[in-house]
């Protein structure tokens, strides 16, 4: 047969506590650090050949951007049939940002960028 004090019975509890507040804090995670704002983020306005069926196509967009990694370009609107306003951000810095928009107007779908 088991006695209990009051005294037992208390560290009993305050052992019990620690270890599920050990557990706990074990299991927590830090949220994640706010994203910064890409360095990179230019407004375009581009100005594509007639030929192009459906310049707001996210294939079309994507294939204007090439293989630039850590680059996205996202349609804002569809002007026309030849002109749609799109975002680009990346990583930067500012003069890669731009080398891209250059490579862009190197491609023969593209009439003209404009930074708007």
């Amino acid at each position: 047969m088991f006695v209990v004090t009051g005294t037992t019975n208390a560290k009993a509890g305050w052992t019990a506590s620690a270890t599920v507040f050990a557990l706990l804090m074990s299991c927590m995670v830090d949220a994640d650090d706010p994203v910064a704002p890409p360095v990179c983020s230019m407004r375009l306005a581009v100005e594509v050949t007639p030929d192009v069926p459906n310049p707001g196509a996210s294939s079309f967009i994507s294939s204007l951007l090439g293989n630039h990694a850590g680059y996205q370009l996202y349609l804002l609107s569809v002007v026309d049939d030849t002109h749609v306003i799109l975002q680009l951000q990346g990583p930067g810095p500012a003069e890669r940002c731009q080398a891209i928009v250059d490579s862009m107007s190197n491609d023969g779908r593209v009439q003209s960028i404009s930074t708007s």
